[in-house]
């Protein structure tokens, strides 16, 4: 019997057939081979008990398959022809595929080859993957801070001198997004910084405001002009603060008047303007901070405490609109500069607040770098002159106020910083107007020599025909 049972198992024998006597599954073999192997239900059975366990005892039904050349010595599957990676993480139900870019970036990005690998929170949040999932990627993959910043695949594939490029370029992008952090991060504070100067402006200027007294300053009783114009003066470059061998606040403060009184009186024996433009600031203190530093905190030589300089500046400013608006109607600017950036937005909000009841003062509340104002034919411009070159102005005035520029004929841009008085080159129908300072010299200026003439100018403006005349007053003393 096991002689023709042996045939017959050699005979029927099919995947077919030794899946079914592995899962035990008789039934279906009957309705498959019952009829070709000419044996009833119940002998048909019996064959089957009997091939299985010759099959088994051949070991033919559980064959032992040699898996050496599908074992790995990595956590990891990389499949070539899609560039993928598959990798089983403990916190993951199936395996997790990552695209070979993906994973290169993150390989390069953790290595520390430059001295600065990126942290798992940073990965996490560059790529948008759970912290969890990149520290259990690492783990899998054996990739630690000091691993090749390329993967095995990489290094096998792609030649020394590629690599070597790819490193560069790679430490090249490196650097530019560690300069656009430091950047966005400098960003970040000054923006800052304005918001809580933005407040502060705010509520000084609510202060003064509600303080003020409400007075009159009366105009001068000066005959009319033949001829329709505003007068721009501007102190720039005060410097209020600065202690020199022979200046000092009371000096810069009688200086100022006294210069300005004889100005004024002089142009308007022409008769009086139907308006003065003064622009003050652009360097109207000499520091900016408790450190009794610019800005950008270069250390100055002051002559007083940072809180008494810049009350004082405040007073003194006040003092001067109401010498001024007995000759005309005022505009009141006040510039930044670089060494009263944002000292300059505090003195603004504290006269604008002042001034606010005045009918004959208009404080304007840009806190830009650069601010306009037309009158009749002329957009005029002020600026300190520390940010940009000069032949580049007229274009950035062109590009920032445009409505304006299309509605004037003439164009006038005034500017201080190097203390000294100048017309520079006219660019098309742009005419600049560098403007001295009144400020006296300190130890570091004598030292370096600069003894540029000490004035202040008064420019007289046509409501048609632009800038017509131009009136200095310079300081006689030796200072």
């Amino acid at each position: 019997m096991s002689v023709e049972w042996s045939d017959l198992l050699e005979q029927l024998r099919s995947d077919r057939l030794m899946s079914s006597l592995r899962e035990s599954k008789y039934s279906r073999l009957w309705d498959w081979y019952g009829e070709e192997s000419g044996m009833d239900s119940n002998e048909f059975k019996e064959f089957c008990y009997w091939a299985r366990r010759k099959l088994s005892a051949n070991k033919r039904l559980t064959q032992t398959v040699d898996l050496t050349d599908h074992t790995h010595d990595t956590g990891y599957y990389y499949d070539e022809t899609k560039d993928l990676y598959v990798v089983h993480l403990p916190s993951k139900k199936r395996p997790m595929s990552i695209p070979g870019d993906l994973w290169r970036s993150m390989k390069l990005a953790y290595s520390n080859w430059d001295g600065a690998p990126s942290s798992v929170n940073e990965l996490s949040r560059k790529f948008g993957l759970a912290r969890n999932t990149v520290t259990e990627l690492f783990r899998a993959m054996g990739t630690t801070h000091d691993s090749s910043p390329w993967s095995d695949e990489e290094l096998n594939e792609t030649d020394e001198q590629s690599l070597v490029q790819d490193l560069l370029r790679a430490k090249e992008e490196r650097v530019l997004v560690k300069a656009e952090r430091k950047e966005y991060r400098r960003i970040q504070k000054d923006a800052e910084s304005f918001r809580r100067l933005d407040l502060l402006a705010s509520r000084i200027s609510g202060r003064f405001g509600e303080s003020a007294p409400d007075y009159e300053v009366p105009l001068l009783d000066l005959p009319p002009a033949e001829e329709e114009y505003a007068l721009v003066i501007s102190p720039t470059d005060f410097h209020w603060g600065k202690r020199g061998t022979k200046y000092n606040r009371k000096i810069a403060q009688e200086r100022l008047f006294d210069i300005s009184r004889r100005l004024l009186a002089r142009v308007s024996s022409v008769g009086a303007p139907s308006k003065v433009i003064v622009a003050l600031g652009g360097d109207g203190l000499h520091i900016d901070n408790m450190a009794s530093a610019t800005t950008r905190g270069t250390p100055q030589d002051c002559d007083g405490s940072p809180e008494d300089i810049t009350w004082s500046y405040v007073m003194m400013c006040r003092d001067y609109i109401d010498l001024v608006r007995q000759f005309a109607p005022v505009e009141l600017f006040v510039i930044p500069g670089n060494h009263d950036r944002y000292s300059a937005t505090l003195v603004r909000a504290a006269l604008a607040g002042w001034f606010s009841t005045a009918g004959d003062v208009t404080v304007h509340a840009s806190p830009s770098s650069r601010q306009y104002m037309v009158y009749g034919n002329s957009l005029i411009t002020f600026l300190h002159g520390d940010i940009g070159k000069v032949k580049d102005w007229p274009a950035i005035v062109a590009g920032e106020v445009p409505v304006l520029w299309g509605l004037t004929k003439w164009r006038f841009i005034f500017t201080g910083h190097l203390h000294t008085e100048r017309e520079l080159p006219t660019y098309g129908n742009v005419t600049v107007y560098r403007m001295p300072s009144l400020a006296g010299n300190d130890a570091w200026h004598e030292r370096k020599g600069y003894k540029s003439r000490k004035a202040l100018v008064g420019y007289m403006v046509s409501l048609d025909r632009g800038v017509i005349g131009q009136h200095a007053e310079p300081v006689l003393e030796d200072i």
